[in-house]
Protein backbone atom coordinates (compact mmCIF):
# COMPACT_ATOMS: atom_id res chain seq x y z
CA UNK A 1 0.00 0.00 0.00
CA UNK A 2 1.32 3.61 -1.00
CA UNK A 3 0.70 6.41 1.92
CA UNK A 4 -1.81 9.05 1.07
CA UNK A 5 -2.45 12.42 1.53
CA UNK A 6 -5.59 14.34 2.00
CA UNK A 7 -5.52 17.82 1.55
CA UNK A 8 -8.90 19.98 2.50
CA UNK A 9 -10.21 22.32 -0.10
CA UNK A 10 -9.67 25.84 1.35
CA UNK A 11 -12.56 27.49 2.75
CA UNK A 12 -14.07 30.20 0.26
CA UNK A 13 -15.03 33.54 1.63
CA UNK A 14 -18.72 34.29 1.15
CA UNK A 15 -17.90 38.46 2.00
CA UNK A 16 -19.40 40.49 -0.69
CA UNK A 17 -19.53 44.49 -1.43
CA UNK A 18 -22.95 46.23 -0.51
CA UNK A 19 -22.95 47.15 -3.93
CA UNK A 20 -22.61 43.92 -5.23
CA UNK A 21 -25.30 43.07 -2.35
CA UNK A 22 -27.70 45.49 -3.79
CA UNK A 23 -27.31 44.41 -7.15
CA UNK A 24 -28.18 40.69 -6.27
CA UNK A 25 -31.31 42.26 -4.20
CA UNK A 26 -32.25 44.33 -7.06
CA UNK A 27 -32.13 40.93 -9.51
CA UNK A 28 -34.79 39.16 -7.24
CA UNK A 29 -38.52 40.34 -6.58
CA UNK A 30 -39.84 38.24 -3.68
CA UNK A 31 -37.42 39.33 -0.90
CA UNK A 32 -37.76 38.02 2.97
CA UNK A 33 -36.68 39.93 6.11
CA UNK A 34 -34.95 38.28 9.13
CA UNK A 35 -35.62 41.62 10.82
CA UNK A 36 -34.46 45.23 10.04
CA UNK A 37 -31.62 45.14 7.39
CA UNK A 38 -31.24 48.69 7.09
CA UNK A 39 -28.00 49.10 5.06
CA UNK A 40 -29.14 46.02 2.05
CA UNK A 41 -32.44 48.36 2.00
CA UNK A 42 -30.55 51.29 1.39
CA UNK A 43 -28.28 48.95 -1.14
CA UNK A 44 -31.27 47.54 -2.77
CA UNK A 45 -33.05 50.82 -3.47
CA UNK A 46 -29.25 52.08 -4.89
CA UNK A 47 -29.47 49.60 -7.37
CA UNK A 48 -33.19 50.07 -8.56
CA UNK A 49 -34.69 47.48 -6.86
CA UNK A 50 -38.76 47.82 -7.81
CA UNK A 51 -41.95 45.62 -7.62
CA UNK A 52 -40.47 43.36 -4.53
CA UNK A 53 -42.89 41.19 -2.63
CA UNK A 54 -41.37 42.07 1.04
CA UNK A 55 -42.10 39.18 3.27
CA UNK A 56 -40.97 40.54 6.85
CA UNK A 57 -41.32 39.06 10.37
CA UNK A 58 -44.31 39.36 12.28
CA UNK A 59 -43.29 42.60 13.41
CA UNK A 60 -41.29 45.32 10.77
CA UNK A 61 -41.05 49.38 10.97
CA UNK A 62 -38.34 51.45 8.61
CA UNK A 63 -36.83 49.23 6.19
CA UNK A 64 -40.33 48.22 5.24
CA UNK A 65 -41.40 51.99 5.06
CA UNK A 66 -38.54 52.80 3.13
CA UNK A 67 -39.30 50.54 0.52
CA UNK A 68 -42.43 51.45 -0.08
CA UNK A 69 -41.87 55.79 0.46
CA UNK A 70 -39.36 55.48 -3.11
CA UNK A 71 -42.34 52.98 -4.77
CA UNK A 72 -40.24 49.97 -4.86
CA UNK A 73 -42.56 47.52 -3.19
CA UNK A 74 -45.92 46.20 -5.26
CA UNK A 75 -47.19 43.72 -2.59
CA UNK A 76 -46.52 43.45 1.14
CA UNK A 77 -47.64 40.48 3.50
CA UNK A 78 -48.36 42.19 6.73
CA UNK A 79 -48.67 41.54 9.92
CA UNK A 80 -47.62 44.82 11.81
CA UNK A 81 -45.81 47.50 10.36
CA UNK A 82 -45.67 50.89 12.64
CA UNK A 83 -42.89 52.83 14.51
CA UNK A 84 -44.20 51.45 17.93
CA UNK A 85 -43.83 54.65 20.62
CA UNK A 86 -43.33 56.73 17.39
CA UNK A 87 -46.10 56.39 15.49
CA UNK A 88 -47.95 54.67 12.17
CA UNK A 89 -46.03 53.96 9.15
CA UNK A 90 -46.74 56.82 6.84
CA UNK A 91 -45.83 55.61 3.37
CA UNK A 92 -47.79 52.48 4.18
CA UNK A 93 -50.85 54.28 5.30
CA UNK A 94 -50.60 56.47 2.45
CA UNK A 95 -49.83 53.44 -0.14
CA UNK A 96 -52.09 51.38 1.37
CA UNK A 97 -55.20 53.69 1.75
CA UNK A 98 -54.07 55.14 -1.94
CA UNK A 99 -54.34 51.84 -3.50
CA UNK A 100 -51.03 51.63 -4.80
CA UNK A 101 -49.73 48.74 -2.49
CA UNK A 102 -51.49 45.25 -2.91
CA UNK A 103 -51.58 44.18 1.21
CA UNK A 104 -51.95 40.59 2.15
CA UNK A 105 -53.07 40.43 5.52
CA UNK A 106 -51.08 37.99 7.48
CA UNK A 107 -51.22 37.59 11.42
CA UNK A 108 -48.23 35.79 13.53
CA UNK A 109 -49.60 32.53 12.41
CA UNK A 110 -49.42 32.88 8.55
CA UNK A 111 -46.25 34.93 8.65
CA UNK A 112 -44.54 32.32 11.23
CA UNK A 113 -45.98 29.22 10.02
CA UNK A 114 -45.92 29.76 6.35
CA UNK A 115 -42.19 30.31 6.48
CA UNK A 116 -41.84 27.38 8.90
CA UNK A 117 -43.11 25.01 6.32
CA UNK A 118 -41.51 26.56 3.38
CA UNK A 119 -38.59 26.07 5.28
CA UNK A 120 -39.50 22.14 5.72
CA UNK A 121 -40.04 21.95 2.06
CA UNK A 122 -43.85 21.79 2.59
CA UNK A 123 -46.72 22.74 0.28
CA UNK A 124 -48.85 24.53 2.89
CA UNK A 125 -49.69 24.42 6.84
CA UNK A 126 -52.92 23.23 8.22
CA UNK A 127 -54.69 25.00 11.24
CA UNK A 128 -57.48 23.68 12.94
CA UNK A 129 -59.72 26.14 15.25
CA UNK A 130 -58.28 29.32 14.88
CA UNK A 131 -59.70 31.71 11.49
CA UNK A 132 -63.26 30.61 12.11
CA UNK A 133 -63.31 33.06 14.76
CA UNK A 134 -61.82 35.80 12.67
CA UNK A 135 -62.54 37.60 9.33
CA UNK A 136 -58.87 36.69 8.15
CA UNK A 137 -60.27 34.26 5.67
CA UNK A 138 -62.37 36.78 4.19
CA UNK A 139 -59.54 39.69 3.70
CA UNK A 140 -57.00 37.47 2.92
CA UNK A 141 -58.10 34.48 -0.33
CA UNK A 142 -54.67 32.58 0.15
CA UNK A 143 -56.02 30.81 3.28
CA UNK A 144 -57.80 28.25 1.70
CA UNK A 145 -59.86 25.97 3.35
CA UNK A 146 -59.51 22.18 3.46
CA UNK A 147 -60.57 19.03 4.58
CA UNK A 148 -58.55 16.63 6.97
CA UNK A 149 -57.76 13.32 4.81
CA UNK A 150 -57.95 11.18 7.87
CA UNK A 151 -60.94 13.05 10.68
CA UNK A 152 -62.91 15.09 7.59
CA UNK A 153 -62.96 18.22 9.98
CA UNK A 154 -62.51 21.21 7.57
CA UNK A 155 -59.70 23.71 8.60
CA UNK A 156 -57.30 26.33 7.01
CA UNK A 157 -54.24 25.55 5.22
CA UNK A 158 -51.70 28.20 5.31
CA UNK A 159 -49.13 28.60 2.23
CA UNK A 160 -45.80 28.71 2.41
CA UNK A 161 -44.00 31.72 1.97
CA UNK A 162 -40.61 31.18 0.01
CA UNK A 163 -38.64 33.93 -0.79
CA UNK A 164 -35.73 34.56 -4.01
CA UNK A 165 -33.72 36.43 -1.11
CA UNK A 166 -33.75 36.70 2.38
CA UNK A 167 -32.04 40.18 4.12
CA UNK A 168 -30.55 39.37 7.69
CA UNK A 169 -28.71 42.04 10.22
CA UNK A 170 -26.27 40.23 12.18
CA UNK A 171 -24.21 42.40 14.99
CA UNK A 172 -21.25 39.94 14.12
CA UNK A 173 -20.22 37.41 11.51
CA UNK A 174 -17.31 35.57 9.89
CA UNK A 175 -16.15 35.49 6.02
CA UNK A 176 -17.86 32.34 5.78
CA UNK A 177 -21.64 33.21 7.04
CA UNK A 178 -21.33 32.31 10.88
CA UNK A 179 -23.54 35.08 12.15
CA UNK A 180 -24.97 35.95 15.88
CA UNK A 181 -27.81 37.91 16.23
CA UNK A 182 -28.15 39.65 19.68
CA UNK A 183 -31.59 40.49 20.82
CA UNK A 184 -32.56 37.86 17.99
CA UNK A 185 -36.50 37.38 16.77
CA UNK A 186 -35.98 33.76 16.59
CA UNK A 187 -37.53 34.24 12.92
CA UNK A 188 -33.96 34.71 11.30
CA UNK A 189 -33.15 30.71 10.92
CA UNK A 190 -36.86 30.29 9.25
CA UNK A 191 -36.48 32.51 7.23
CA UNK A 192 -32.75 31.42 5.72
CA UNK A 193 -34.32 28.41 5.04
CA UNK A 194 -37.22 29.23 3.59
CA UNK A 195 -35.34 31.33 1.07
CA UNK A 196 -33.12 30.48 -2.33
CA UNK A 197 -30.69 32.98 -1.08
CA UNK A 198 -29.46 34.83 2.01
CA UNK A 199 -27.23 37.72 3.02
CA UNK A 200 -25.99 39.05 5.96
CA UNK A 201 -25.37 42.33 7.01
CA UNK A 202 -23.13 42.40 10.17
CA UNK A 203 -21.82 45.49 12.32
CA UNK A 204 -18.37 44.01 12.47
CA UNK A 205 -16.44 40.98 10.57
CA UNK A 206 -14.78 38.79 13.76
CA UNK A 207 -12.45 35.85 13.43
CA UNK A 208 -13.78 32.22 12.85
CA UNK A 209 -12.18 31.24 16.47
CA UNK A 210 -14.48 34.38 17.92
CA UNK A 211 -17.17 32.98 17.24
CA UNK A 212 -15.96 29.37 18.00
CA UNK A 213 -15.66 30.94 21.88
CA UNK A 214 -19.63 31.22 22.37
CA UNK A 215 -20.93 28.62 19.54
CA UNK A 216 -24.02 28.94 21.34
CA UNK A 217 -24.59 32.57 20.58
CA UNK A 218 -24.52 31.78 16.74
CA UNK A 219 -27.98 32.36 14.81
CA UNK A 220 -27.25 31.08 11.76
CA UNK A 221 -24.89 28.56 10.74
CA UNK A 222 -22.23 29.51 7.57
CA UNK A 223 -24.54 26.39 5.68
CA UNK A 224 -27.69 28.95 5.46
CA UNK A 225 -26.15 32.15 4.32
CA UNK A 226 -24.69 33.10 0.78
CA UNK A 227 -23.08 36.03 1.37
CA UNK A 228 -21.79 38.52 4.24
CA UNK A 229 -21.38 42.40 4.22
CA UNK A 230 -19.34 44.24 6.36
CA UNK A 231 -21.44 47.31 7.26
CA UNK A 232 -20.58 49.01 10.63
CA UNK A 233 -23.77 50.69 12.09
CA UNK A 234 -25.68 49.17 9.16
CA UNK A 235 -29.07 48.73 11.14
CA UNK A 236 -29.03 52.58 12.09
CA UNK A 237 -31.04 54.65 12.56
CA UNK A 238 -32.71 51.90 13.92
CA UNK A 239 -31.49 49.37 17.00
CA UNK A 240 -28.60 46.72 16.62
CA UNK A 241 -28.50 44.95 20.37
CA UNK A 242 -25.70 45.68 22.48
CA UNK A 243 -24.52 47.47 20.20
CA UNK A 244 -25.78 50.92 19.52
CA UNK A 245 -29.85 52.45 20.01
CA UNK A 246 -32.22 53.56 17.93
CA UNK A 247 -31.32 56.97 17.03
CA UNK A 248 -34.48 59.63 17.39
Amino acid sequence: MTDQTFTLPQRRSKEISLEEAGALIAARSRVAFGNEPMALVRAALRAGARDLTIIPPVTTSLSTDLLIAAGAVDTLYVCYIGFETLGMAPAFRRAAEGGTLTVVEADEITVILGTRTAAGGMPFAPVANIYEATDLPALNPQLKRVVDPFTGVEMYAIPALRSEICLIHAQEADIYGNAVCLGSNNQEADKALASDFVIVQADRIVSTDRIREQPYRTSLPSNLVDAVVHAPFGNHPLVSGRHYRMDV
